[in-house]
Formats: structure tokens, sequence, C-alpha cells
């Protein structure tokens, strides 16, 4: 009898630890405090966050308290899918600072997320955050990065990275005049999401993808509900001079020619400020190569080229590009496209004040060029808008130019005025665009400007973006710009 109870014991035992029961360990919390020498516990915590890391398990939470932290971090092991290994801030995004001279994190495991962090290069020689490919399933929240001579995040080829509600800042390299330093800069990576994220200041792009066009190639990057813009420095900055706008482009694109084409999806995105800088043909959106990018719902102002577009003369290997729902104002060219595009849509979208030309052609025909629903603030419409559903209308069509609110005013002309496009369902409201079950013929619906933004640029939190798109017909401010602290 008491064999057989003691066998029964060990049978159930055996199955609560093969189900993940009692014989998983339940994760743990380590705490990091300034002047902390303790085990990681809450009552006597670590002084090093690398010490917490190193000893942190799948699941686990290193919970960081508030101060300056001079240390390089690294990761040691990966988390899981379900258990990842968390590494946070205890108290919001500011109150925490890692600073380094050199990378201040290199992440070459997975499934690992960083949350409300400041992290600061102090403009050296290094990435501030480097992601390997092994990094994959990387994510960073609310993190704060800034101060590098080279890019703020530089990933080789990993997978699933998410970076949401991050303010990403001040990548400066003033060598020779001007020397790229990027926001973001991705190389062969799948699947990477930059989410509700403001980046600005940077002498080379906002985001750059596959400069160095590695195989097997990138794909399904989206970027949505972020801003990015550059501004006159109003200070000088790691040698440049007050007044320098030492960047290039918001988004730039790259795919090898003998790779897949690769899909990009723009989207709820505003980006400004790319003119008066040390480049010419100086564009927010630069897409070339051999991609497939969908950009919706973006506006952009105050830039020399809103969307730059390039094909590849006679081959095949050219950006496709579609732009729909799209707002343009205070721009010297709307769209510049170039090299004989084969593949360019632009549907229901609003060309609106002090722009000098809305269409530039570069080395290119037309032919490739479909307009659709296209509204212009006053004059006559271009050669390439010259399908019947493309319209001008004057200010009174809009709710408030001046403002650069362009909304469409109740009983417009240019209400139900276009024609049927299947590939546009929703307009810049995200309202399903179609009445029993077709879509709606108009021009430019609700193209109003997103706005809602706080004053200063320096913020960017996810919830003020939000409210962005909350309040679609707000007009955008233009931002008061202060020195970085």
């Amino acid at each position: 009898m008491k064999v057989g109870r003691f066998a029964a014991w060990v049978f159930v035992c055996a199955a609560v630890v093969g189900s993940g029961g009692i014989g998983e360990a339940a994760p743990s919390e380590w705490f990091v405090a300034v002047g902390g020498s303790g085990n990681g516990s809450s009552a006597s915590p670590f002084g090093r966050i690398q010490d917490a890391i190193a000893i942190a398990q799948p699941g686990d939470t290193v919970t960081i308290r508030s101060g300056t932290y001079v240390e390089a971090l690294r990761t040691v092991r990966s988390g899981s899918a379900t258990l990842p290994i968390r590494l946070r801030a205890q108290g919001a995004r500011g109150t925490t600072l890692v600073t380094f001279a050199g990378r201040v994190l290199y992440v070459t495991h997975a499934h690992v997320q960083v949350e409300r962090l400041v992290l600061d290069g102090q403009y050296s020689a290094a990435d501030t955050v480097n992601i390997t490919s092994t990094g994959s399933f990387l994510t960073l929240r609310d993190v704060e990065i800034r101060r590098s001579s080279k890019d703020l995040i530089d990933m080789s080829a990993p997978q699933g990275v998410l970076i949401e509600g991050c303010l990403i800042h001040h990548a400066l390299n003033a060598a020779g005049g001007r020397t790229d330093a990027h926001g973001i800069v991705a190389g062969a990576a799948r699947d990477l999401t930059i989410r509700n994220t403001e980046i600005h200041t940077f002498s080379g792009d906002g985001f750059q993808i596959d400069p160095g066009r590695a195989s097997p190639g990138w794909d399904r990057v989206t970027i949505e509900g972020s801003r990015i813009w550059l501004a006159p420095l109003p200070a000088p900055a790691n040698g440049f001079p007050a007044g320098a706008v030492p960047g290039e482009n918001a988004v730039d694109t790259k795919v090898g020619s003998t790779l897949p084409r690769a899909t990009i999806t723009i989207r709820d995105t505003i980006a400004w400020g790319f003119r008066g800088g040390l480049i010419s043909n100086m564009a927010a959106f630069n897409l070339k190569e051999k991609v497939n990018a969908t950009v919706d719902r973006v506006t952009v102002y105050d830039s020399e080229i809103a969307f730059r577009l390039r094909g590849a003369g006679s081959g095949t290997t050219g950006a496709w590009v579609t732009v729909k729902n799209a707002v343009v104002h205070h721009v010297a060219k709307a769209f510049r496209y170039e090299d004989d595009i084969q593949n360019l849509k632009i549907w229901n979208s609003t060309i609106g004040s002090h722009v000098t030309s809305p269409f530039q052609a570069a080395s290119s025909v037309s032919t490739g060029v479909e307009v659709r629903n296209l509204l212009i603030l006053g004059g006559t419409l271009p050669s390439q808008a010259a399908h019947p559903s493309n319209r001008s209308a004057g200010s009174e069509a809009f709710v408030d130019v001046n403002a650069n609110n362009y909304g469409i005013v109740a009983g417009s002309a240019a209400i139900d005025a276009g024609v049927t496009i299947p590939g546009v369902t929703t307009d810049r409201h995200m309202t399903l665009a179609h009445t029993n079950g077709s879509p709606l013929s108009r021009v430019a619906t609700l193209s109003s400007t997103p706005g809602g933004m706080p004053s200063s640029p320096e913020t960017g939190r996810s919830s003020q973006i939000q409210r962005q798109r909350a309040r679609c017909a707000c007009r955008i401010p233009m931002p008061a710009l202060r020195p970085l602290d």
C-alpha cells in the first residue's frame, strides 16, 4: 500500500513538472539602484545594471531605480516569446539615464524588452544601440536614444523588432562637412515595426533600410503614427554650427537589384523640415530601388521635396509606390518622379498652399504615373493630373487654408466628385470609404492635416500621437525648438 501511494505521488509530480507547474521556477524581479552593492533584491539592490542582466533568466524583470548609470550594457541570454527578459526604468522616461562614451546597448539575444530608459552615447564614434541578427524580437518601448556620432540604432538582420513610443534624436557627424549618422538604420531586417516614435536631428536619414543591400534582403517594414523631422540647429552641436540643417531624408530605401522586392508601409506619419540643408534634392521620402511602398495618411510640409520616387531607367528594379490620402503643403515639389518610374499611383490626396511644383519629372516619362482623385488648391491642373477625377479648388473648399487645415467643407463640389478606387478603402479619419459595399467616389476624402501635436518636438509620447489621429481636422503647429539639455 505504501509503495503504491509513493508511486502515485511520483506520477503526479512528474505530470506537474512536465506541464510547467511546480517544476518551473517563477519569474524573478531584480533591482538596481545608484550606489547599490547588494544581491539584487528590493532591499539590497545591485549597483550596476549589467550585474542584473547577467543573472536574469527568461521571464525575469530588471527594475532600475532613478539616477545616472555610467556603463555599457549587453544582453547575456535570450528570453522567449512567452517569457521575455524585461529591462525597465522604475519611473517615467527621463528619470533613469544610462550613458557611456561608446556603444550603450548591445543586443545579441532574442526576446528582450527595454522600457523607459534614456540611452546617451555622448556623441562617441559608436552606434548607441546595436542589434545583431540574433537580437530578434527586441522591443524598445518608451525609450529615449540620443547623441551619437554614428547611428542611434543600428541593426543587422533581426526579425520582429518593435520600436514603439520612442524618442530618437541627435545623430550628428560633421566630419568632411557632413557624414551620415542615421536615426535608425537596418540591414536585411524583417517584420520591423516603428510605431508612435519621433526621430529628429540627424546628419543622415531618419530611417534608412539596407545600405549594404545584403542578402537575403529585407521585407515587411512598417512605420506608423510617427514624426520625423529636421530644423535649423538652435545651437552648435557636435561640430555643426547653429542654423545648420545637417540631414538628408526622413526615409530612404535601398534594395539589391537581384534580391526579392521588399515591402514597406508608411502610414499616419508626419515629416517636415527637409529643406535648406547641405545636399541637393532634399526629400522627406526618398523611395527607390526594388521596393514596393504603400504610403497612407501621411503629411509633408516645410520641405524641398515631399516625395522623391525613383525608377530604374529601362529596368524593372525601380520603386513601385502607392501614395494615398496624403496632404502636402509648403514644399517646392510635391512629387518628383525619376528614371522612368513604371508603377507610381497617387490617389485621393491633397496638394495645399505654397507648393511651387505639384509634379517634377526627372529623366522620366509619365506613362508609369497614375494620378486619381487628386485635389489641388487653386490654379490649373498639371498634365500629370489630366484625368477627370482630379480637380482644383479655391480656398473656400477647405476648412481653413491659412491654418493648414485641409478638411473639405460640407457642400464642397469636391465631395463625391472622383472615381471609385478599390485600393482606397479608408480616409484620413480611418472611416470606411464605402456605401452599400462600394467605395465612395470622392476626391481627397476628409483629407485634413493631422494635428494636436505638442508644442515641443522633444516630447513625442505615443499618447500624444494617438491624439493626433483623433483630432485629424486640426492644424499642425510649427514646433517650438529648444537646445538639447
